[in-house]
């Protein structure tokens, strides 16, 4: 009976009602076998003699028949609570027995049983099987909220990871998969994708003279005029250092040289920041041809930009690839 004692702790049931003689408490499976039961279950429906023998009590239960209770909805909307009532049980050495009691839902298709002897004894067990149902909601809620938070937490991290922390612009992580995405995406559509790529014209001596808080100002401005110039549906990156990428999709590569341009003459044109004076930057663009992977594609407009900076910088090369048409009046590679 020990074993049966320390079997029904498990339920969380205070000491003292496992070991009450005067209220009545059975585990059962789904198939009416007792798992733990206290003393005065065992007083009223001893186990049999031989230990390989099934303890099943179903057919004591006359009314309501188990089968009958495992049907039941919840009582009163309860989570646990099945039946609370008269529980005619039926013993063979004995005449049918009325006892009033508690028959609840309990995990993978249990049932706790428990009747009294004693009625003060059963209700302080009601409150506390009430009270684990309680603290079991509140573990759940518990739950969704964690996984809420998490998953508020990954939102944050992925932005996080996609972004760079200094200008705001898209990080290498978020182009190198957007591009490979873009790249996919307007070849199943037979659409055009161009890809310009810019370096800021002697940016070190930007820092060594001004510094590099002045630098790192330079930068954010930087991304703001590219993105002045972009739409919603292109992606600023920074593709390291003084980089950055521009993608372009559904764009030919004729209307990318022109938007290049365009950034290239308001740069030339107006300082990003009082203190630093006039800068310049060099322009690489390309666009995808057939077959072409996203990292082809990004070697051929760094080829492209390192020839702008190799013939002087402040201008703009575009990388043709066979069977492109150029764009007129602008260097090629």
């Amino acid at each position: 009976m020990s074993e049966l004692v320390r079997s029904l702790a498990d339920l969380g049931l205070p000491a003292f009602l496992q070991e009450m003689g005067s209220v009545i408490i059975a585990l059962l499976d789904e198939n009416g076998r007792v798992l733990a039961a206290n003393r005065g279950f065992l007083r009223l429906a001893p186990p049999p003699e031989k230990a390989d023998q099934p303890w099943d009590v179903r057919s004591l239960f006359v009314n309501p028949r188990l089968d009958d209770v495992q049907a039941l909805a919840p009582y009163h909307g309860g989570a646990l609570l099945l039946y609370r009532g008269i529980l005619n049980i039926a013993r063979a050495d004995r005449q049918c027995q009325s006892l009033q009691g508690h028959i609840y839902r309990w995990q993978q298709g249990r049932l706790l049983v428990a009747a009294e002897y004693d009625v003060e004894g059963l209700e302080m067990l009601g409150a506390t099987v009430m009270q684990l149902n309680d603290e079991l909601a509140e573990t759940q809620r518990q739950l969704l909220r964690t996984n809420r938070e998490l998953k508020r937490n990954e939102t944050v991290i992925l932005e996080l990871m996609n972004t760079d922390a200094l200008t705001g612009a898209g990080s290498r992580r978020r182009l190198d998969e957007a591009l490979a995405a873009e790249v996919e995406r307007c070849r199943r559509y037979e659409q055009a994708l161009c890809v310009v790529m810019t370096d800021l014209d002697h940016f070190k001596e930007v820092n060594d003279r001004c510094g590099h808080a002045a630098g790192d100002e330079i930068l954010k401005q930087f991304v703001t005029l590219l993105r002045g110039h972009s739409r919603q549906t292109d992606l600023v990156a920074r593709f390291g250092g003084e980089e950055f990428v521009v993608v372009l999709p559904a764009t030919e590569l004729k209307s990318a040289v022109i938007c290049a341009e365009r950034i290239r003459q308001q740069l030339e044109s107006r300082p990003l920041a009082e203190q630093v004076g006039r800068i310049t930057a060099s322009f690489g663009v390309a666009m995808l041809t057939g077959g072409e992977e996203s990292g082809h594609l990004l070697q051929r407009v760094d080829q492209a930009l390192y020839r702008s900076k190799k013939e002087g910088r402040n201008r703009l090369t575009q990388s043709i690839a066979p069977g492109q048409d150029a764009a007129p009046d602008v260097s090629s590679c």
